[in-house]
């Protein structure tokens, strides 16, 4: 299944590795690991997290406070947001 990112979200997540590379580039290479194996996870089983609203779901990170947000059709997985979990709740529903 094809994982495809919006542009605003893809600016998301390098805004975050930018943060976390600024802290030690260690904990952005953690960051990008834990991200592309959320991928993976999430292209392997695209509904088993978390339901929001209008069919997106939430993949939420271990180690860093981040959910992707996601929408799954049978043939792709769109991201929607990395969303920071303490920041602004739910400003990614205008994109979905």
């Amino acid at each position: 299944m094809k994982v495809r990112e919006l542009t605003v979200a893809l600016a998301e997540l390098d805004a975050a590795l930018g943060h976390y590379r600024d802290i030690d580039p260690r904990l952005a290479a953690a960051l990008l690991a834990e991200v592309d194996a959320a991928k993976q996870a999430i292209r392997r089983f695209p509904s088993a997290w978390k339901r929001f609203r209008s069919g997106v779901r939430g993949f939420t990170l271990r180690r860093f406070p981040y959910t992707i947000i996601y929408q799954a059709t049978d043939d792709e997985i769109l991201i929607v947001a990395y969303a920071h979990q303490r920041r602004q709740p739910q400003y990614w529903l205008k994109r979905v």
